[in-house]
């Protein structure tokens, strides 16, 4: 059984961003992230994203034609007052929460967004 990785407010957590126009913005030149990109669905325990000292930016977009990379710093919903959990999943270790419902956060988390294109 693995051991599971303590997450802290200095971790990146990654979101793999789908490029559709709910999902990101570009604002003088610079691709964003929105909203859409950080609300969890109906029935969702959490926001699914990838803990990046335990990955790579293309294992979590793994298809960079339809995928952005969007990292964000742990201590943004940390502040919030959301949990932050390793929680591996089947082929992707660094599968992890942003525990909860993420909706009232959304706007924040997309503004502490970081978006990056990324290369095969």
């Amino acid at each position: 059984m693995n051991t599971l990785y303590p997450i802290t407010s200095a971790d990146i957590l990654v979101r793999r961003i789908p490029k559709v126009p709910t999902h990101f913005k570009v604002v003088e030149g610079h691709i964003m992230a929105t909203s859409g990109a950080f609300k969890t669905n109906t029935g969702e325990n959490g926001l699914s994203v990838d803990i990046l000292a335990l990955t790579t930016l293309l294992q979590t977009v793994q298809n960079p034609q339809k995928n952005y990379a969007g990292l964000l710093k742990a201590e943004v919903p940390m502040n919030e007052n959301f949990e932050c959990r390793h929680d591996p999943i089947y082929g992707n270790n660094a599968h992890a929460l942003i525990v909860g419902n993420t909706r009232p956060i959304a706007k924040k988390l997309a503004a502490a967004c970081t978006v990056q294109e990324v290369l095969p």
